[in-house]
């Protein structure tokens, strides 16, 4: 994020936070029934309880939303078990590869908050709050729907909607202490002068596990209603043009980094005339004595740049050294330049490309750069019977990494998703759950995805009945997709077996049972299943803050 917008939100923050202050300290906010928590604002309504009377009264309704939750309880336990895997996995993964620093690893990217993230855009606003309000409404329908006071619902304001809240009795939904199934509280209150016993429900364990499931169970129904009608989308665009060009990476200090090219932004045509080729492009590029290049930026931006013959540099430049190969091991770094191999001079891609397919695993060959000259012995190479440098090297000679980009084979790609889903193959099925979860980080060379505005909107035109929308169906399709990725999200997260979470409560339910086969003293296994579920919370806690520490500190 830049350092001028960062300062400015800190400053609008903190400006917001002695507002809160002041507000709290004269009993405004009181008033309003807003309370505060730091910064945090509470802001409680008991308005609504009508409508949840509304969709809870009556034995019909009362029976769809108890089936409703029972089938969440079990999508909450076959994600519980897929995101606790996850969590494990990441951290041994971690903890064996040592990632580099990244973009991936910053801690305001691992926050669902539109803006902030730099990966969700701030359409994603809507499915944010769609998210927070549809969870929380579920778990006060159910409390409704099993006799649960709910004392009030709101949102948590902190300048902007970070979460919501339906505040459910707590004594009736959990008890003083855990109690048998059926059974009631009495306790005394004063009235008129004379104790009146008044028979209070403590919800039984099925009933605590149908309300915490309720809110995850509405998240993913929210998420599959919303990715039906955005895969739906798909099948309404086309692509204007089969291929384009896609810049994949830029050399920092190279002539294409000077005229404003960037990672991630795609060229459209060379001197007025659609490009579709990597050859095409360099073969321009050096014929030419100026060359107007048009590219996309992500913002959507067209660019016509002006690039004159020269400009351009001899050799490869050397734009990704991977760690603990050899390369790397012989002390060249990102930004060099090579211009020799042993006796070759390497004054383009295709001699790099060429030298490289004549060498051998274990061969050692001299390699001259602009600042040094090493000898290096190659690794056994990933794509074939070849030698391995370990380098990621600039195809073209403004210093830029540029691959084709096909818009029918991705328009394809995604439109496949669905079909994956419903694999009876476990192993595809579960990476495509996976790659979902990680479509808006992975670059579009790679088959991410993170919206059609207003980038890829260039490439593609809604056609039938979706092209009355315009240029609208690309916002349409982005709105969708968030609303899902974001509640699918949330879902899954809120799925992870620690309390506060929804999953921790859940798997405090599951677990009592199980430990009452073998406990029966009540206060022994209480404090067993708090020990475990504590443990369980802050192993998840440490390995999520070892994934994010763990690139900066290994």
């Amino acid at each position: 994020m830049n350092p001028y917008y960062l300062t400015l939100m800190l400053y609008l923050f903190l400006i917001y936070w002695f507002i809160v202050v002041v507000l709290d300290k004269k009993g405004i906010l009181e008033r309003y029934n807003v309370s505060t928590i730091g910064p945090i604002l509470m802001i409680r309504t008991k308005r609504g309880g009508k409508l949840l009377e509304r969709l809870s009264n009556g034995a019909s309704r009362e029976r769809f939303w108890r089936a409703y939750a029972n089938i969440g309880t079990v999508l909450v336990l076959v994600a519980m078990v897929f995101m606790f895997i996850l969590v494990v996995y990441g951290t041994y993964a971690t903890f064996m590869v040592h990632p580099e620093p990244s973009k991936v690893n910053e801690p305001r990217n691992w926050l669902l908050i539109p803006g902030l993230n730099e990966f969700i855009p701030m359409c994603a606003w809507v499915g944010f709050v769609i998210a927070l309000v549809v969870h929380e409404f579920s778990h006060a329908v159910l409390g409704t729907v099993e006799k649960i006071k709910v004392k009030s619902m709101g949102l948590l304001v902190a300048l902007v909607p970070i979460g919501a809240f339906a505040e459910l009795d707590s004594e009736q939904l959990f008890g003083e202490k855990e109690k048998k199934s059926g059974e009631e509280r009495i306790e005394a209150t004063e009235a008129a002068g004379e104790p009146e016993k008044v028979r209070r429900k403590v919800a039984t364990s099925r009933e605590r596990t149908r309300i915490l499931s309720a809110g995850v169970t509405s998240n993913f129904c929210v998420a599959f209603v919303a990715f039906l009608l955005f895969f739906a989308i798909l099948f309404s665009v086309q692509p204007v043009s089969d291929n384009v060009l896609y810049i994949y990476n830029v050399a920092d200090g190279s002539p294409a980094e000077s005229l404003g090219m960037g990672a991630g932004m795609f060229i459209t045509a060379v001197d007025g005339s659609p490009i579709t080729r990597v050859e095409e492009l360099n073969s321009a590029l050096e014929e030419n004595e100026e060359t107007v290049v048009s590219a996309v930026d992500k913002r959507g931006t067209e660019r016509a740049l002006v690039v004159h013959r020269g400009s351009g540099s001899t050799g490869v430049i050397l734009v990704r050294v991977e760690k603990d190969l050899p390369a790397a091991k012989a002390g060249l770094t990102e930004g060099m330049r090579i211009t020799r191999m042993d006796t070759t001079s390497i004054t383009s891609y295709d001699d790099f490309h060429a030298f490289m397919d004549r060498t051998k695993p274990a061969q050692v060959i001299e390699v001259q750069t602009d600042e040094k000259t090493v000898s290096i012995k190659l690794a056994d190479s990933p794509f074939g019977d070849i030698g391995y440098l370990g380098v990621l090297v600039t195809n073209n000679p403004q210093g830029m990494v540029v691959v084709d980009f096909s818009a029918h084979e991705y328009l394809g790609g995604l439109r496949s998703i669905p079909s994956a889903f419903s694999s009876f193959s476990p192993p595809r099925w579960l990476n495509s759950w996976l790659w979902l979860t990680v479509m808006p980080i992975a670059p579009l060379s790679a088959g991410g995805f993170g919206g059609f505005s207003p980038q890829l909107s260039h490439l593609y035109e809604p056609v039938g009945l979706a092209s009355l929308f315009g240029g609208g169906v690309f916002w349409i399709a982005d709105v969708l997709f968030w609303i899902g990725w974001i509640n699918f999200y949330v879902g899954l997260f809120n799925c992870l077996p620690a309390i506060p979470l929804d999953g921790g409560y859940v798997f405090r339910e599951m677990l009592n049972p199980v430990l009452r086969l073998g406990i029966k003293d009540e206060r022994k296994k209480e404090k067993i299943s708090m020990v475990i579920t504590a443990a369980i919370a802050i192993f998840i806690a440490s390995s999520i803050v070892f994934m994010l520490a763990a690139p900066y500190v290994l």
